[in-house]
């Protein structure tokens, strides 16, 4: 498998769409929940805030963003597949999250509002080829100080080779692979912005990384 031009992510986030929450069951065990948690706490959101969520997928982050948010605040969900979206939107009416919107579209095309405060990928901008560019735009156009936080997959460079063929399969399947090796979106966030912090998690194999616009 190569780097998936647009088309290709589509299809294949259609097809996996219905399955893919059972999938991350696996990263659940390992801390995926908590990591998420810890990222979203740490972009300190306020009642009122507005959050875009790049690469909103099946909507795991946004039961706790619109309770970040409350009731005066507005969360805005975007994403290439239709088929995540479809899964979103489910949760967003059970769980009847009234100030959440969800877009289908082309993060790298898609101008952020400038009126947002904070701005977060979780498992996303790293399957983004434009990915520099997405980045570079909210470090231009968001209002200074305003947050961004990634939490993602990585290439565990400290693995072992063998552990690393082993487990490939986990990622395959939602199209990672070292192709992608190069793709470092949390490089790009502290080039443009300002860290304030960035961890590891799984001994290299997962990163979360929070910075702000000068």
């Amino acid at each position: 498998m190569t780097i998936l031009d647009k088309p290709a992510a589509r299809d294949l986030y259609d097809r996996i769409a219905q399955r893919y929450d059972g999938w991350l069951s696996t990263f659940r065990l390992l801390g995926l929940n908590r990591w998420r948690r810890r990222l979203i706490d740490a972009l300190k959101i306020a009642p009122g805030d507005e959050v875009v969520d790049l690469c909103c997928g099946t909507g795991e982050n946004l039961a706790l963003l619109a309770a970040a948010v409350g009731p005066g605040g507005r969360v805005v969900g975007i994403d290439l597949s239709e088929g995540m979206l479809d899964r979103a939107r489910t949760k967003v009416v059970s769980a009847r999250l009234g100030n959440v919107e969800l877009i289908r579209g082309d993060v790298e095309s898609f101008e952020v509002p400038r009126t947002a405060s904070v701005v977060l990928s979780t498992f996303g901008l790293e399957m983004v080829p434009l990915y520099d560019d997405v980045i570079r735009r909210c470090a231009r156009d968001l209002p200074s100080a305003s947050r961004f936080g990634l939490l993602g997959v990585k290439f565990p460079e400290r693995w072992p080779d063998l552990l690393v063929t082993a487990l490939e399969p986990l990622v395959r399947r939602f199209g990672a692979t070292r192709e992608y090796r190069e793709f470092r979106p949390w490089v790009s966030a502290a080039t443009h912005m300002n860290q304030l912090s960035y961890a590891e998690h799984l001994a290299g194999a997962v990163y979360s990384s929070v910075a702000a616009t000068r």
